[in-house]
Order: structure tokens, then C-alpha cells, then sequence
């Protein structure tokens, strides 16, 4: 008797993502699981979603999952029901769509597996503005990083906040009553690098008529900043690292033995470290010493949420210097549709232009926006555009000694330029 096989292909159809929506409303965000029917928003009590703010409508607009997106209709809202940048009475989403309901922003989020269950609860870190699901596990690694000893690696895009979470790192921790130092590694002379970090004796170099303690001393007790840590000169990267290891400093110029430090190193950089070393610009063994943890910042169109509380932050920073100043609904669905490449300091640059384009009016409305976005003719520097400098550092690997060097211009000049680009 023969048994004839048969091979079935069995096909497992794999579950959509579930979509939440991520609303952050008075300094906090709550994460809502989104349903197939239309989930009522307000600031009425007895709506889906209540948000408690002046400018909601009682009855702003409903919500609901339908297999063609995520579909959004307002319900006759003051200030109008925005996605994307465009007001809408009847429109659709998709996962990662922003919706801004007045100063209010709710975004569509798409989540599945472990994800899904990784609901981030807690406080945004004082001083930085936005408490986005991605800030707030942020905070929660600050928190638990703030009192170990060893040195921190805080990554991210230019813009992105990085001295801030430094700062955070010192100020949550039990170093906090001491110093927190910083230097910019890129903005100092390469002549003058391990002066600033160790300081020098007198006479050590032409120009040093007096003893002079560097960063690492100034920090005692408390924390040194080192951002754009990549741009360290290689002569003075074996220094570091043996300030790191012994945590002995000496200055330039000095003989015997350094001077013993407790010190809390916390560095920054924009580029990956690692491709550096790769390329044979940074020490290997520097690298995984200052590496020994790591923070990461997202950059902010990963966290379009955080965008308007940032953006009220920076308004009332501005103040003494702008006045009185706040966004219409159309000014701020404009900012939430924004891909801002150079992040929070790029907001910062639009909101004070537009400011300034707003006259006394304490409304920035859309059109002040629009126009404070719009691109910047710069001066050209020896033939080069801002743009033409942005090019040249991306092919030296983000390197901006390399760049300005092959570009035959200062280092500082060229950072000027590329300042011009956003």
C-alpha cells in the first residue's frame, strides 16, 4: 500500500501593527489605543479623549481606524483640526500622521511585538521641554545613568539637545552641587586643545605668563562636558585617555607626576565615533572608554510630538528679548509638518525670525512661519555656498577639520558657513 504526500504551503498572515494615539497635553503624554470607531475629542467631560486645554473645542474633532487609514473629521472646533500642515474637515492619516488640535499635538502610532507593551511612564527631565514616549525613555536612562561614575556618550544630530541631557546627567546625580564644565573640543584651537583640558605652567608655550589650571581641575567633583569629542586632535587623544584611566591630569609644561582628579566625563558627538576609527582619526581605545554608556537623542521629526511644547518653551525663553508671542493653529500645524534637519536649534532660528516678522502682533501666524522657513541666500566664502560646505563635510566623513583643511579656508570660517545652512 502507498501513501501519496502532499506539501502544503501554509501562508501566516501577519497582524497589522496596532495604532495608538500618542496625545501630549500639559507637559505629559498619554499613549490611547486606538479603536475602528470614531473616538470623540474635546475638552467637554464625556468625550473619548478629554484634553484640558483653551484651546481644544469642547467637541474638536473625531478619531477612528478604518481600512484606509486613520480617518479624522472635525466636529465644528474655534481653531480648526489640522494633519500635516493642512486644515481639514474630513481627512485621512496614516501611522506617524501628527494631528494638531490648537496648541495640542496627537500623533498616530504605529506599534507591535514587545513594543506595544512598552508603555514609557515617568517625568520629563527638568529643563528640557517634550515628553514624547522617545524623550521620556530618554529620561529614564538619565536617571538611572546619573549617579554611576564611568563616562557617558550622549549621540545625536546636530541641534538635538545634547548639552542639555549633559547638564541633566550632572543635575540628577550626587555631583550636582559641584562644577559643570564644557568645552566645545571643535571650537578651540588645535594649538591649544590640552591646555584647556589640563591646563598649562608658565611659560610652557609663548603667550603663558601664569600657571593656569585647565577644564578637568575646574570640574573637581562635579562633571566635564567635552562636545564634538571627535574633532579631538590625535596628539591629544592618548592624554585623555590616560586622564581617563588613572583620572590624573598634568599640565603642559609640568614635570613628575599629574594631579589626581574626580571628575565625571560626559562627551558629545553628531557623527559615529566608530567610522572615525575605522578611518584611523580616533583611538580605538579611547573610544570604548568613553563609550561605556550610551544616550541617545532622537533627532525631532522622530518625535514630532515634542515639537510644539519645544517651541512654547523657546517662545517664553525669547521673551525679554521677542515679548509676548504665541502661535495660531495654523503656525503650529506648520511647525509639526516641518522635517526640521537642524532640529531644535534650527526651531529656535524660525521662531525668532518669525517673531521679528510678526511685528508687535503677539500672534506668529502661518504666513510669519512660511517665510521664516524659506531658504537664505548666505555670503559666499572663497567660492563656496553654504550648501557646497555642507557637501564637502559630508565627504570627509563629518569631519570639519578635514573639510575646512581640504577646502583651504579656517576651521572657523567654515563652520560659519555650515551654521548658514539651517
Amino acid at each position: 500500500m502507498t501513501h501519496e504526500t502532499t506539501e502544503i504551503d501554509v501562508v501566516t498572515a501577519k497582524a497589522p501593527p496596532r495604532l495608538f494615539l500618542e496625545v501630549q497635553d500639559g507637559g505629559r503624554t498619554r499613549r490611547v489605543p486606538l479603536e475602528d470607531r470614531p473616538m470623540t475629542v474635546g475638552s467637554a467631560s464625556g468625550v473619548d479623549i478629554r484634553i484640558d486645554d483653551p484651546t481644544v473645542s469642547a467637541q474638536q474633532c473625531t478619531i477612528a481606524l478604518e481600512d484606509k487609514g486613520v480617518h479624522v473629521a472635525d466636529t465644528g472646533s474655534k481653531n480648526g483640526t489640522f494633519i500635516g500642515g493642512a486644515r481639514v474637515r474630513d481627512g485621512w492619516g496614516a501611522p506617524g500622521a501628527v494631528i494638531v488640535a490648537g496648541r495640542v499635538t496627537i500623533v498616530c502610532a504605529a506599534a507591535s511585538g514587545d513594543e506595544e507593551a512598552d508603555v514609557v511612564t515617568g517625568a520629563p527631565l527638568p529643563g528640557i521641554a517634550g515628553a514624547s514616549s522617545a524623550m521620556l525613555r530618554v529620561a529614564r536612562q538619565v536617571r538611572w545613568l546619573a549617579n554611576h561614575a564611568a563616562p557617558v556618550l550622549v549621540t545625536g544630530e546636530t541641534g538635538v539637545g545634547k548639552e542639555l541631557v549633559a547638564r541633566a546627567l550632572h543635575r540628577e546625580g550626587a555631583r550636582s552641587e559641584a562644577e559643570f564644565v564644557a568645552l566645545n573640543v571643535a571650537a578651540l584651537p588645535r594649538e591649544l586643545v590640552e591646555s584647556e583640558l589640563f591646563g598649562h605652567e608658565r611659560g610652557a608655550f609663548t603667550g603663558a605668563t601664569a600657571r593656569r589650571d585647565g577644564a578637568f581641575v575646574e570640574a573637581e567633583g562635579g562633571t566635564l562636558f567635552l562636545d564634538e569629542i571627535g574633532e579631538l586632535p590625535s596628539d591629544a587623544q592618548p592624554k585623555l585617555l590616560r586622564a581617563l584611566d588613572g583620572y590624573e591630569v598634568r599640565r603642559v609644561g609640568g614635570a613628575g607626576s599629574g594631579k589626581r582628579t574626580d571628575v565625571r566625563v560626559v562627551a558629545a558627538t553628531h557623527v559615529p565615533l566608530l567610522e572615525h576609527v575605522r578611518a584611523g582619526r580616533f583611538r580605538r581605545d579611547l573610544f570604548h572608554r568613553l563609550e561605556v554608556f550610551v544616550v541617545e537623542i532622537p533627532p525631532l521629526r522622530a518625535r514630532p510630538g515634542d515639537i510644539l511644547p519645544i517651541a512654547s518653551t523657546i517662545l517664553q525663553q525669547l521673551e525679554p528679548q521677542i515679548g509676548e508671542r504665541d502661535l495660531t493653529p495654523g503656525a503650529s500645524a506648520l511647525l509639526t509638518a516641518h522635517e526640521w534637519p537642524g532640529n531644535v536649534r534650527e526651531l529656535r532660528n524660525v521662531l525668532l525670525r518669525a517673531a521679528g516678522l510678526s511685528n508687535e502682533s503677539r500672534w506668529i501666524h502661518a504666513q510669519a512661519i512660511t517665510r521664516a522657513m524659506a531658504p537664505r541666500a548666505g555670503p559666499k566664502v572663497l567660492g563656496f555656498t553654504p550648501d557646497r560646505a555642507r557637501d564637502w563635510l559630508a565627504s570627509h566623513a563629518g569631519n570639519v577639520s578635514a573639510a575646512a583643511r581640504a577646502a583651504k579656508m579656517p576651521r572657523t570660517t567654515f563652520r560659519k558657513l555650515l551654521a548658514r545652512t539651517g
